[in-house]
């Protein structure tokens, strides 16, 4: 039988002993037993050849051992213990198995995954298909240029789990965001989320793709969204939910006359629960949107609740002082002018009690967790 051509040579300072090329060339003649095609040889004696060569494999140098990983990596069935034995070498030996072999399963890969460098498990996230239990141990192996690179692969299975901790994680790590908008996996509710850590661009992103009308939603319930709220009683975490159903209440302009008199006596915590109570959100979910730097927040509520341009920047104003920081500079307040604009009342009235339902569950798990 022929032996395996595998190029380049062993970098010794001394020639090879007899001896040594002997031995080389008894392995390489195992290696082509190894990978010949299923029914040329008998699966029991295929077992014993695999079973030798994964024991073995390590005494070829690195070249041979790379161009046997590429062999196999073609196989669609590859002998099994010299296959693992190969992916868990070194990566240049590795990566051609990594990337294109069937012949590891999920659990394979996870195992490579857990015990071997961050290296390897960049190649294994860019592999054509990748499904949801090697990339759960991809974002536990929690390396942002592996997850980054699995975000960025089409053929990656993403759980809702999986992709709601990662948008929950792109708070510290910005550079998922980008990535997460472009996954089919992200739901409105984690897009807006990540809303508040995103620059100026991507927040308008953010507003344009997942703020939605709800035109049939509110013909459909017209007759009962009210009674049911109010039937609902005590359940705070099924009035939160419901509120993204109900339709917008706009409030009288001339309320906001008080506003100025509230911020000019210092009553800071009447200014939040006046707003809170025109935008019927929690306090706490006007907190966060006064005291956004970013102030595209603001110019959505302000939508919401129907404010007019002139009002919305009394409101700024107002912010400004409640936060105890200068108003806004003229490219800022054009910027937030620009989100104000471009946004429908019902799409902002959305909006704004998406944030009021997460940041209610952000409550309850806090009571939770103190339990």
């Amino acid at each position: 039988m022929a032996s395996i051509a595998i190029p380049g040579n062993m970098t010794t300072d001394a020639p090879a002993s007899p001896g040594t090329h002997a031995r080389d060339l008894l392995l390489r003649r195992l290696a082509d037993l190894a990978v010949l095609p299923a029914g040329h040889i008998t699966p029991q004696e295929r077992g014993l050849v695999d079973m030798v060569m994964a024991a073995a494999v390590s005494r070829l140098d690195d070249a041979q051992r790379r161009r046997l990983a590429e062999r196999i990596a073609l196989l669609p069935e590859g002998p099994r213990e010299l296959t693992l034995a190969l992916a868990r070498d070194t990566l240049a030996v590795a990566e051609p198995l990594l990337g294109l072999s069937s012949s590891l399963s999920p659990s394979d890969l996870i195992g490579v995954i857990r015990e071997a460098g961050a290296d390897h498990a960049l190649v294994i996230a860019g592999r054509r298909s990748l499904p949801h239990a090697v990339v759960d141990a991809l974002i536990e192996h929690g390396n942002p240029d592996v997850i980054c690179r699995m975000l960025a692969n089409p053929g990656a299975s993403i759980s809702t789990d999986a992709i709601e901790a990662l948008a929950r994680r792109s708070g510290s790590e910005p550079e998922f965001v980008p990535l997460l908008l472009t996954r089919p996996e992200l739901t409105a509710r984690m897009a807006l989320l990540m809303f508040w850590w995103s620059p100026p661009a991507i927040r308008s992103e953010i507003l344009s793709r997942f703020a939605v009308e709800r035109r049939m939603m509110h013909v459909a319930l017209s007759d009962l969204i009210e009674t049911g709220l109010a039937a609902s009683g005590g359940d705070e975490a099924l009035r939160v939910v419901l509120s993204l159903v109900r339709p917008p209440r706009l409030s009288a302009r001339a309320h906001f006359g008080q506003l100025a008199h509230l911020v000019n006596s210092g009553r800071a915590g009447d200014f939040i629960a006046a707003l809170a109570d025109a935008g019927r959100v929690r306090p706490e979910t006007v907190i966060r949107i006064v005291n956004d730097a970013g102030g595209e927040p603001l110019a959505v509520f302000a939508k919401a609740i129907g404010l007019g341009r002139s009002e919305f920047g009394d409101l700024v104003v107002h912010a400004a002082t409640v936060r105890g920081g200068a108003v806004p500079a003229r490219g800022d307040i054009e910027r937030m002018v620009a989100v104000f604009d471009a946004i429908s009342i019902d799409r902002a009235d959305l909006v704004l009690h998406s944030w009021d339902w997460s940041i209610s569950n952000e409550a309850q798990i806090l009571m939770s967790s103190d339990i």
